[in-house]
């Protein structure tokens, strides 16, 4: 076989790699990435241009990912990683004009499963019972004014706390996806929430 066979070969290949990869990631992988860009910019089009450019990003730098069995995580990172960036680029145009691109009409703010052993805050974010409707509103008002308190945490520490309590996600698994170590993780975790905390203090 000629050198520039080989060659051939090798780009073939590794175009081959690349079009599994992303029929694998535009399924399940894709759904659950744009389900976390959605809870953490609470908007379709940002979410959805994450989620793409995750993608894009994800067939670029096939040659990264060593274990194709951590492929999906190794996805969700990226997409993370494009929302960190969107966060952080609304608050800078948030601190030099005052605006920041709203949550979309049709947000589903709607609780859910109890993370039983979390404090009040992380509790009410993530709570569902039986309720009399004029308390059912009233419950759904104070979420939807405490989820609108995550726009004054840091980028970080609004990601750590979506992905904990919103998406029942370990610790660990939240370190993961935002590349720190698990204490750092951690700290992202105890001071978003007594910031939030402080936040709905304020505003009551």
């Amino acid at each position: 076989m000629s050198l520039s066979s080989g060659a051939r070969l090798d780009v073939a290949s590794r175009t081959d790699a690349r079009g599994r990869l992303l029929a694998e990631l535009a399924a399940a992988p894709a759904r659950k990435g744009y389900g976390i860009a959605y809870d953490l910019l609470g908007n379709r089009a940002e979410a959805e241009e994450a989620v793409q450019e995750a993608l894009a990003r994800a067939c670029e730098s096939i040659g990264d990912l060593r274990d194709p069995g951590a492929a999906t995580a190794w996805f969700l990172r990226i997409v993370t990683t494009m929302c960190l960036r969107t966060l952080r680029r609304r608050r800078l145009k948030k601190k030099l004009f005052g605006w920041w691109p709203g949550k979309d009409d049709d947000t589903d703010a709607t609780p859910t499963k109890a993370d039983t052993g979390n404090d009040d805050i992380a509790g009410r974010m993530h709570a569902t019972q039986t309720v009399e409707p004029a308390a059912a509103l009233a419950g759904q008002q104070a979420l939807t004014t405490m989820l609108g308190r995550l726009d004054d945490l840091s980028a970080q520490q609004r990601t750590a706390l979506v992905l904990r309590y919103g998406h029942d996600l370990p610790v660990a698994e939240v370190a993961q996806l935002l590349g720190v170590e698990l204490a750092t993780a951690k700290t992202h975790l105890v001071r978003g929430l007594a910031k939030l905390r402080d936040l709905m203090e304020e505003h009551r």
